[in-house]
C-alpha cells in the first residue's frame, strides 16, 4: 500500500511541476507576444505637418469605406519588403526645412525627406488593397535626439517598421529608436502616445490629478 501512495504522491509532484512548466511557458508566450505590438497609451497631438498633409490629402486621412483585410503573412511580409525597398531607390534623400509653417509631406516627390518616404509608402500599400487601421504613420527620435517619421504595419504577429534609414523590414523593437506617437488604429486622423514616452506622459498626468484632488 506505501508504495502505491507513494506513486502517487510522486505522479502528483511532476504533474504539478508540469503544469507549471506549461504555465511558465503560457505566461513567457503571452509576454512575448505583448511585447511583439508597440504599446499604446493616451491620444496626442498630431504633427502640425500631418494637419497639413491631410487637408491637401483628405482620402490619405479618411477611415476606410469597406471592410478590408491584410493580407496573409507570407505575402503580407512579401509586399512590404517590395515596398520598402522601391520608395526607397525612387525618392532621392533631400534635408527639407523643418519649420512647421513651411514643411510639406508630399507623395512619391523625386526627392525628398523621411516624411515623405513614410505617407509614400502608406499610399502605395493601401493602394493595393491594405486597410488602413493596419498601416500606422509614428514619431521616433533617433539615437542622436533627431525627430524621424516612420511607417509601422500592424501584423497578426506584431508591429513591423518600414523605414527609410533601412534596408530592411524590421520589428518595431529591433529599431533602436525612442518611440514617441503613432497613429490610432480607431480613426487615421487621431494620434496616441506610445511605448516608454507615453507611459511617463501617463503616470505624470496620474501624479498631477492625485496632487490635486
Amino acid at each position: 500500500m506505501s508504495w502505491i501512495i507513494k506513486s502517487l504522491v510522486a505522479i502528483g509532484i511532476a504533474s504539478t511541476g508540469t503544469a507549471a512548466k506549461a504555465e511558465m511557458l503560457n505566461d513567457s508566450s503571452l509576454n512575448q507576444a505583448k511585447g511583439a505590438f508597440i504599446r499604446e497609451y493616451d491620444n496626442a497631438l498630431a504633427p502640425l505637418q500631418f494637419v497639413k498633409f491631410c487637408m491637401n490629402n483628405d482620402a490619405e486621412c479618411a477611415s476606410d469605406a469597406a471592410d478590408r483585410t491584410l493580407p496573409s503573412g507570407d505575402r503580407a511580409m512579401s509586399m512590404l519588403r517590395e515596398v520598402n525597398s522601391s520608395v526607397n531607390a525612387s525618392i532621392t534623400p533631400m534635408q527639407k526645412s523643418t519649420n512647421p509653417m513651411v514643411a510639406r509631406w508630399s507623395l512619391s516627390p523625386s526627392a525628398g525627406d523621411c516624411n515623405d518616404y513614410a505617407v509614400t509608402k502608406r499610399h502605395q500599400l493601401i493602394e493595393m488593397g491594405w486597410p488602413k487601421s493596419a498601416l500606422r504613420l509614428a514619431v521616433v527620435l533617433t539615437n542622436g535626439g533627431q525627430g524621424h517619421l516612420v511607417l509601422v504595419a500592424r501584423l497578426a504577429d506584431g508591429d513591423f517598421v518600414l523605414d527609410n534609414l533601412s534596408a530592411s523590414v524590421r520589428p518595431w523593437n529591433a529599431a533602436d529608436y525612442e518611440w514617441i506617437s503613432m497613429q490610432s488604429g480607431g480613426n487615421p486622423r487621431f494620434w496616441v502616445a506610445i511605448g516608454e514616452h507615453g507611459e511617463r506622459l501617463r503616470a505624470t498626468r496620474l501624479a498631477m490629478l492625485r496632487t490635486s484632488e
